[in-house]
């Protein structure tokens, strides 16, 4: 599973705050996730943070067996 980690800070307060998206568009680049990072901020739905980094993870898992389907 792919996800993308938007997070916040606000130095004020010592707090950060997580966006997460799952399964974002292939091909995202920096410059759109910082642009929709700061729509966020301009839209005060996050009021006194500031952007503080952007990373897309991406997780697999490896099931071994499943006794109860």
């Amino acid at each position: 599973m792919k996800r993308l980690y938007m997070d916040f800070y606000n130095e004020a307060e010592g707090k950060k705050r997580r966006i997460i998206v799952n399964s974002p568009a292939d091909g995202l680049t920096a410059d759109q996730v910082q642009t929709a990072m700061q729509t966020l901020l301009d839209s005060k739905v996050l009021e006194g943070y500031a952007i503080d980094r952007a990373v897309i993870v991406e997780t697999n898992s490896n099931e071994f067996f499943d006794l109860i389907q």
